[in-house]
């Protein structure tokens, strides 16, 4: 064959070879597209839907519909839907494996998903995958729109309306209407973020993006450069409240523990504008001065990490609490926390904490901690000292130093503690001078001594405390005082100022729990008050097992001149009178067993809740019940006298009921809810019955006592009678200042002067 015929064939056949390739492209490119992804998500454990693919020749290869989504047995649950994508391929790069991307340009239209960890021991994305994943990473790409929603746990990241353009070649924009971060220690959301892009060896930085008042991103790059390895980064540079934090993160999960590297510091953050971002209620001032943290392990087996931090905040103030300085230093490595300082200084006060202690190996371990530290205090203003941790600083005062070593291991702790102290007040309480040494053994802690002094009061103490689980404790406590009015406010409010020294010796022997004491307390002008006390009281007891337990307690107080006594009561009550007695106290609180008696002479009464002016009486105790044998009482119109039983079998309902010598009379004219005040008035003439019996009735501890009302029931009264005969109750409400609507008004025959008083004409006076 000629030359020029074979010529003409080939050129022919190549015409042809190219016009079958244009023709046949389309059909082989689209369906080649749809085989392989199909394939490799099968690989994966993904499902991929595709609506329609369109691969013109020599022309960008659009997909519409595109949806994929993980099986039920994958690690993450993933949902991600493109409406429309066209893609650029680099067939060159596919074909014959030379450098280069697959992808030169991607555009997205709309991508809309959700990725979440829904079950850690699932099937994961094999290296495979992940390599696939960075081979497809594109030259140039462009997200027209984008909702994105990534889970973690608890830690949730949510974008909407998001705009991305990255380009190898020049810097492109990123924008979005929201992101917000939740987490268990953050929330917060970003509104119209702007910023610059940069794509460059698949490292992917963001830059200049504003995210809220005071906190400027400069940068933020995602590293996926060894995406095959399954390892990513991501380092961030952000100017936050007048001070810069810096980071670098990188996460590997090649193997089957992931493993994590954190690397962190911030320096100058103001902690005013920081709790202003925030939205903290309470203004909190200071400086963050500097924090440095490092990281690495994996992030479910803490104790197994490596870690390290150190902090120093400078002129803290929250609240009533400040602080010139507060450093903090801390490492964990080889399962060893070292406590490398906590350091507080506050002007005049220092304070001091060093030490280590093994990490526990799984979470019941936390309550026998394996620590060892020194620690030391130097305490000028303990009242400004006790305000940071959140103590009334009115409440303390003074000067106090500490010194020691303390240790402890499988629940056995040891060491020793000196305290010295001077011109202190601690609970509202004056004391000159403080000294305690403690020594922690093994299984006990030991009060080898304990003195306070103040003016000529002291108080010593010495005792042991077993840590074991009995914690059984023995000592003594002397204590011997001026004046003892002086710590009332210790218990209760503020004490009388203006009333008379009262001394008092005490002196306590405890032996495995059980309290041996005896005093003497001296009220002025007035004979001793004599005590003795027998009682178990273990650590731990609460109120209804220390209302069970067993108690001796004997008092003997032959004549007290109330009023020279100390006000105890508030509002006070008795002016003056002698009050003298001798009382024997056995069983329990619950149900205990008094004997003796207790009598008041000529006593004085100033109370809100009865008009009473003055009042004699005498009350016996036999067991569970006592008797009153009499009660003589005046008001400013009448003199009456009372007699009655009390029955206090169960404190929880304690029955006092009175009778009187003369009638007496319910005056109520109008309905009343409860009683806040009892009023005695005299009354010459009633037609209403006579009331045989007033009942009190409540528990000692309690506040819902009950006033009942028993009348004589030949007659009836329409107003204070029930019809089927049963006494009136209400319920007492004394408080001090009651109204008329809560006032029981009572009626005695006057006396004689008071009678002829209102039967008396009164005498006319001449007008001139």
């Amino acid at each position: 064959m000629p030359f020029k015929n074979r010529l003409f064939l080939a050129s022919l056949l190549i015409l042809l070879a190219a016009l079958f390739a244009i023709w046949f492209t389309p059909f082989t490119v689209s369906n080649g597209i749809r085989l392989w992804v199909w394939w490799k998500a099968r690989h994966e454990g993904l499902i991929v839907d595709i609506d329609k693919i369109e691969a013109p020749f020599l022309r960008s290869v659009a997909i519409r519909g595109l949806r994929v989504r993980s099986t039920h047995e994958s690690a993450f649950l993933i949902d991600l839907t493109v409406t429309q994508a066209s893609l650029d391929l680099n067939f060159k790069r596919i074909l014959l494996r030379v450098r280069g991307r697959a992808i030169r340009d991607l555009s997205i239209q709309e991508l809309r998903g959700e990725v979440r960890r829904s079950n850690p021991a699932g099937r994961p994305i094999t290296q495979s995958g992940w390599t696939t994943l960075q081979r497809l990473l594109p030259q140039n790409l462009r997200v027209a729109r984008s909702d994105i929603r990534l889970e973690d746990g608890p830690t949730m990241i949510l974008l909407r309306n998001g705009f991305l353009s990255i380009s190898e070649t020049e810097a492109q924009r990123f924008s979005a209407a929201e992101v917000m971060i939740a987490s268990p220690w953050f929330r917060q959301s970003f509104s119209q973020i702007r910023g610059a892009t940069n794509w460059q060896d698949n490292r992917l930085t963001l830059g200049g993006l504003t995210l809220t008042r005071g906190l400027d991103l400069q940068s933020i790059t995602a590293d996926l450069s060894r995406l095959s390895n399954q390892r990513v980064g991501l380092e961030f540079d952000v100017d936050a409240f007048g001070g810069k934090i810096r980071g670098n993160i990188a996460h590997q999960w090649r193997s089957q523990r992931s493993n994590w590297k954190i690397a962190g510091s911030a320096a100058d953050i103001s902690l005013a504008q920081t709790s202003e971002a925030v939205g903290f209620t309470d203004r909190l001032d200071g400086l963050l001065h500097a924090c440095n943290f490092t990281y690495r392990g994996n992030l479910t087996e803490p104790a197994k990490a490596t870690a390290s931090l150190w902090a120093e905040v400078t002129r803290l103030t929250w609240r009533n609490r400040t602080a010139e300085a507060i450093m903090f230093g801390a490492a964990l490595y080889n399962r060893q926390v070292q406590l490398q300082q906590l350091y507080i200084k506050q002007k005049a006060n220092q304070f001091t904490l060093s030490g280590e202690a093994s990490a526990p190996a799984n979470s019941s371990d936390w309550l026998s901690p394996d620590f060892r530290g020194d620690i030391s205090a130097s305490i000028n203003q303990l009242g400004q000292f006790a305000a940071l941790f959140g103590a009334n600083p009115g409440d303390f005062a003074g000067k106090i130093a500490i010194e020691g070593t303390m240790n402890a291991r499988d629940r056995k702790i040891g060491g020793h503690l000196t305290l010295e102290g001077a011109s202190l007040t601690l609970f509202k309480t004056a004391i000159d001078t403080l000294s305690a040494k403690l020594n922690l053994k093994a299984t006990e802690l030991e009060i080898q001594q304990l003195d306070l002094k103040h003016k000529n009061d002291a108080l010593t103490a010495q005792g042991k405390i077993d840590m074991s689980h009995e914690h059984n404790y023995s000592g003594r406590i002397n204590a011997t005082v001026d004046n003892l009015i002086e710590y009332l406010p210790i218990f209760r409010g503020s004490s009388d100022k203006n009333s008379k020294p009262t001394p008092a010796n005490i002196q306590i022997t405890i032996d495995s729990n059980k309290w041996e004491a005896h005093g003497v307390i001296g009220v002025p002008s007035s004979s001793p008050v004599n005590f003795t006390a027998n009682l178990p009281l273990r650590i731990g007891t609460d109120w209804n097992a220390f209302l069970a337990s067993p108690l001796n307690v004997a008092l003997d107080f032959p004549s007290i001149f109330m009023a020279n006594a100390p006000r105890y009561f508030y509002p006070e009550i008795f002016r003056d009178g002698i009050l003298s007695g001798n009382i024997s106290f056995s069983g329990t609180l619950q149900h205990p067993q008094i004997t003796g008696d207790v009598q008041l002479m000529n006593g004085k009464l100033e109370t809100a809740s009865l008009n009473l002016t003055e009042a004699s009486s005498r009350l016996s105790f036999r067991g569970n019940r006592a008797s009153l044998d009499f009660f003589n009482a005046t008001t400013k119109d009448v003199d009456f006298s009372l007699s009655g039983d009390i029955d206090f079998q169960d404190i929880n309902d304690i029955a006092i009921k009175l009778t009187g010598a003369t009638p007496i009379f319910d005056l109520t004219m109008h309905p009343i809810n409860c009683v806040g005040k009892i009023d005695i008035g005299a009354v010459t003439m009633t037609l209403a019955p006579a009331i045989t019996e007033v009942e009190f009735r409540g528990g000692l501890f309690q506040t819902d006592w009950m006033i009942g009302v028993k009348e004589q029931t030949s007659a009836r009264s329409l107003t204070n009678l029930d019809p089927n005969g049963t006494p009136r109750e209400f319920p007492l409400c004394f408080s001090g200042a009651s109204t008329e609507e809560e006032t029981l008004l009572l009626g005695l025959p006057g006396r004689p002067e008071a009678r002829l008083e209102t039967v008396r004409p009164k005498k006319r006076t001449k007008r001139h």
